[in-house]
């Protein structure tokens, strides 16, 4: 029995790591690992150390090595000229060896255009999850299911398509394939493809909504076109980050309707950064998020200071990490929650770049098309739930005929809400392929689900990483 094992670093920025514990030590470091970080101002040579661990844990996932080097991230000469939705290139048959997604699935990968959230056209990456046998809708057509993934970092290094386990994994791609759906899931702009055609590099715009819908529509739009057998009916699921894409997606094609579109899963979506900090009414609310924040704010908006929000020692993390371009892995280490109090001023959200940024992320209060279920935690500490309800209530308020209805899943923190909401998410994907009405109609209509046994006594947050498969040996 063959397993192509690895890569999950999935502890989001809720997750903890202090540095009085003793030295990381390196795992899944045989191969395309081989980085050293030299003490400066602002890390000293146990935190040196141990950003070099997760950055070559981070580089021992890659697929394909760096997507700088890797030429399929390269844009085509002539894609500044494509509409939105054009396909750029596409990668048929991506090389499986390389991954560790399941036995018989398979993976092609492809360049298109999108649409930022100025209105300009720029290319993006994508990749396409193919199932061994997939569902078959009346047309004969293969269902699709437009995946939007959640944080995974702002720099070109965070794409999915080139980690090797994609990295939602069993969290949620390799879950829709093996029940038979074609997944088209868009890195994100910014992620993978750096450069536009011209060479100007592109930043990504983490939490935009309305970019991130566009990438999960256009993405779409040229997957069909390269594979006619994908339907042109799809729905859209996404968790975290991507939640706030699907529920972009939802306020998209009330302004802008595309044919096929049946509707959007929001998985623990952050409703409102600002509701969100100013709730807390802490000097130092968010302050996990801080360098990922101030650095997407800066990419969005190049006259914004990050001074104004992040303290000596939070600009020196910030400059190691911009250096190192680490993502997930190397957020964990370099900006802590023991530290992070640390690495902000007090009320850093305060500015006018923030408010900006905030309008195009938040979610909540505009007219929405089609059904769409939310999913939330009521335990959620990357996503409150506070944040989710906000949105909820203001979008009921606002727009009453809206469909949107809320499962909460008592107990249960951000990743592991798309473990224990599994079976209602498949349910209601199925249900809307097959045609059947929502069953539940009123705007804000809500649910609440618990655990068979008593959840104190139930597994909390995942304990494992997939690791990939060097020697014949490494089979459990």
């Amino acid at each position: 029995m063959t397993h192509q094992l690895l890569s999950i670093f999935c502890a989001l920025l809720s997750s903890t790591i202090t540095h009085a514990q003793a030295p990381l030590t390196a795992k899944c470091n045989d191969f395309n690992s081989s980085a050293t970080i030299s003490p400066r101002p602002g890390v000293n040579a146990t935190l040196a150390s141990d950003i070099a661990v997760a950055l070559n844990f981070e580089r021992s996932n890659w697929a394909t090595g760096s997507v700088a080097e890797d030429l399929f991230y390269q844009v085509p000469s002539n894609a500044s000229n494509a509409t939105a939705g054009s396909l750029l290139k596409l990668e048929v048959h991506t090389n499986t060896s390389l991954y560790t997604i399941p036995p018989t699935t398979a993976l092609s990968r492809f360049l298109f255009q999108t649409v930022d959230f100025n209105g300009s056209a720029q290319p993006a990456s994508a990749y396409i999850l193919w199932p061994y046998s997939p569902r078959t809708l009346a047309d004969g057509t293969f269902p699709v299911v437009a995946f939007a993934h959640g944080t995974s970092g702002i720099y070109g290094e965070a794409a999915p398509s080139h980690i090797r386990n994609l990295w939602y994994h069993f969290i949620t791609p390799f879950i829709l394939a093996l029940q038979g759906y074609v997944v088209v899931a868009p890195d994100y702009l910014g992620l993978g493809v750096t450069k536009d055609a011209a060479g100007k590099h592109i930043s990504h715009p983490y939490l935009a909504s309305t970019s991130h819908a566009n990438d999960l529509f256009y993405s779409v739009q040229a997957a069909q076109s390269a594979f006619p057998k994908l339907s042109k009916q799809f729905v859209v699921l996404g968790h975290s980050q991507g939640g706030i894409a699907a529920w972009g997606a939802a306020q998209r094609q009330a302004e802008t309707p595309v044919e096929g579109y049946l509707g959007s899963i929001a998985a623990s979506p952050v409703g409102n950064l600002l509701d969100v900090f100013e709730g807390a009414g802490e000097p130092k609310s968010g302050a996990q998020f801080g360098n990922v924040i101030v650095d997407a704010i800066a990419g969005i908006y190049p006259d914004f200071n990050r001074e104004t929000s992040l303290t000596t020692l939070g600009l020196q993390r910030l400059q190691v990490n911009q250096e190192i371009q680490g993502v997930q892995s190397v957020q964990l280490v370099l900006w802590p929650a023991s530290d992070a109090a640390l690495l902000v001023k007090d009320y850093w959200w305060r500015n006018d770049q923030f408010y900006a940024f905030n309008n195009v992320s938040s979610i909540g209060g505009k007219p929405i098309a089609g059904p769409m279920l939310v999913l939330q935690g009521d335990s959620d500490t990357a996503a409150p739930i506070q944040g989710t309800l906000s949105a909820i209530n203001k979008t009921c308020t606002l727009y009453p005929n809206s469909q949107v209805e809320l499962q909460v899943y008592q107990g249960v923190d951000h990743v592991p809400t798309m473990y224990a909401s599994q079976q209602s998410w498949l349910r209601w994907i199925e249900d809307r392929f097959a045609g059947k009405a929502v069953k539940n109609t009123s705007c804000g209509s809500m649910g609440n689900s618990t655990s068979a046994m008593d959840y104190r006594f139930s597994q909390q947050q995942p304990s494992w990483y997939l690791e990939y498969r060097t020697q014949d040996y490494e089979t459990a």
